[in-house]
């Protein structure tokens, strides 16, 4: 299943895909539960703060990335929430310019979960710039990484 844990760039289009070694209700709840997620999201050194998080259509998610002795906000607002198999989400950047959609697919693969995520922005460049300035592709890789180490600990409960 090595072939899934994989990450590659279609133009605008970046594409992470992981098999998590965890049911797919677990990934969803962790992905879900503003408890679960303050644990897990953002970079290797990014801690989490949640203002309000509720997982429905059109509504929203508002939170700060603490990290590089900055803080970064961060909103996001649900556009599908299919429970426990997707989420669709529009995250607002720091213009117009930078906002893009997310969808997270969570699908059961022998009892694992094997999850896709699309992030499609407004042009290849606006990642370009977005990985000079914050390597955000590495970022995404390392978020994953501490989903599956989280998972981890979570499963072992």
């Amino acid at each position: 299943m090595e072939q899934y844990n994989t990450f590659k760039q279609e133009g605008n289009i970046l594409i992470h895909t992981r098999i998590l070694n965890a049911p797919r209700d677990l990934v969803w709840e962790v992905w879900t539960t503003p408890e679960h997620i303050k644990e897990w999201w953002g970079p290797d050194g990014f801690s989490l703060t949640i203002k309000s998080m509720n997982v429905a259509p059109g509504k929203t998610w508002d939170s700060i990335m603490h990290g590089w002795g900055q803080d970064f906000d961060s909103k996001v607002e649900y556009l599908e929430v299919k429970k426990p198999s997707l989420l669709s989400y529009k995250h607002f950047g720091e213009s117009e310019d930078y906002d893009f959609t997310v969808s997270v697919l969570l699908e059961e693969v022998e009892g694992k979960t094997l999850l896709t995520m699309k992030s499609a922005f407004k042009s290849k460049e606006i990642i370009e710039d977005l990985n000079r300035r914050f390597t955000v592709i590495e970022g995404g890789k390392q978020t994953l990484n501490r989903l599956e180490s989280y998972l981890t600990i979570s499963v072992k409960k």
